[in-house]
């Protein structure tokens, strides 16, 4: 076997921790699009053109208010701000032989699972040699086998959703929207343990989604956003300039 089939061989490997954790995330949110009486197709083009996590949570249930495009737009922009960090860094470490085309598609399907996985270093990984090691160039087989399985299982398990959302009577699927705030839930509660800056963060964010909602309607939400960031970012300020040390 050449060397190009064993990196990619590795890659899909690799991925296999990656789609376990997709498939249950990417068919919730095949019964939440539905469950926001979106259509089908704009719940799976969602699912196959973003492909950006939270992000699309936010951007279907915003769309489903009848938030305005604009709106959306810019929010998922500022929501998916941190791949312009990770791109920088990952972009570093690919291969100089990588064409512009597979860059293209190397960048749509970069996400954080995917970025954390192949910075591990790994003895089998873009090996040239039976002494090389992973310091090497990320190869371009070995990340096609790391990128197109989750993306693959993001689109059936997206699909699944909203094909076993289609048997569930119109009366119960507004209630899958609880799933929804579930998955945010988890995801911010555990960043709330033991950082006061985070709860600053959370409860400036939440309160003035509250209070501006009726006024602005949707477009309260990219405000409390803009808010919660100033004030972490104060706090943060603050706490470096007391003590010399970051939170």
């Amino acid at each position: 076997m050449n060397d190009q089939k064993v990196m990619f061989r590795t890659g899909l490997k690799d991925s296999i921790a990656i789609v376990a954790g997709f498939i249950p995330a990417c068919f919730t949110f095949g019964l939440v699009g539905k469950g926001l009486g979106l259509g089908s197709l704009e719940v799976f083009l969602l699912s196959a053109l973003v492909f950006a996590g939270a992000s699309q949570f936010i951007g279907v249930k915003m769309l489903a208010a009848g938030a305005a495009a604009p709106v959306i737009l810019l929010l998922t922009l500022i929501i998916n701000l941190r791949y312009l960090f990770i791109s920088l860094s990952f972009g570093g470490q690919l291969n100089r032989n990588i064409s512009v085309l597979a860059r293209t598609w190397i960048g749509f399907s970069l996400t954080e699972e995917v970025y954390a996985v192949s910075m591990i270093p790994r003895e089998e990984v873009n090996r040239k040699t039976e002494n090389e090691k992973t310091n090497q160039p990320l190869a371009l087989p070995y990340l096609l086998g790391l990128q197109i399985p989750p993306y693959v299982a993001n689109l059936i398990a997206t699909a699944s959703g909203i094909t076993l959302a289609s048997y569930i009577p119109a009366l119960y699927l507004p209630a899958l929207n609880t799933s929804l705030y579930a998955l945010l839930i988890a995801l911010v509660v555990p960043q709330l343990k033991g950082s006061l800056r985070n709860m600053a963060i959370c409860i400036s964010a939440a309160g003035s989604s509250w209070l501006l909602n009726p006024l602005l309607g949707n477009s309260s939400i990219l405000i409390a956003m803009l808010i919660g960031m100033a004030v972490g970012s104060l706090i943060k300020g603050q706490v470096k300039a007391e003590k010399g040390v970051s939170v």
